[in-house]
């Protein structure tokens, strides 16, 4: 579970490498390119943030298979054990009645 918390904190963080924090002076860019650069910026976080939403998504729905699969197998896992235990009984009766011990 701590693990599930770990990736969920680290996909909400949005990291930017230390090469990119610094943008060039705002008097060394003209108006268009402030701009420009302001607009792709948003572009890009938008695709960021849907992708993010995407993968969340993803990761709900295999989580959610996850857990369908499992208790599923533990279904599964009892009804063989009922069943093991069931002909192990059995067996027990017959070599009882039989008088006939059965090596396993």
């Amino acid at each position: 579970m701590e693990a599930i918390q770990t990736r969920e904190s680290e996909l909400n963080k949005i990291v930017i490498p230390a090469n990119e924090t610094k943008v060039e002076q705002s008097n060394e860019l003209s108006v268009p390119d402030l701009i420009s650069t302001l607009n792709g910026i948003k572009t890009e976080e938008q695709e960021l943030l849907r992708e993010r939403e995407h993968l969340q998504k993803e990761e709900n729905e295999l989580r959610s298979i996850a857990i369908t699969q499992i208790d599923e197998k533990k279904r599964a896992l009892k009804g063989l054990k009922s069943e093991v235990m069931y002909l192990q009984n059995k067996c027990n009766e017959l070599e009882q009645a039989l008088g006939v011990p059965v090596y396993r």
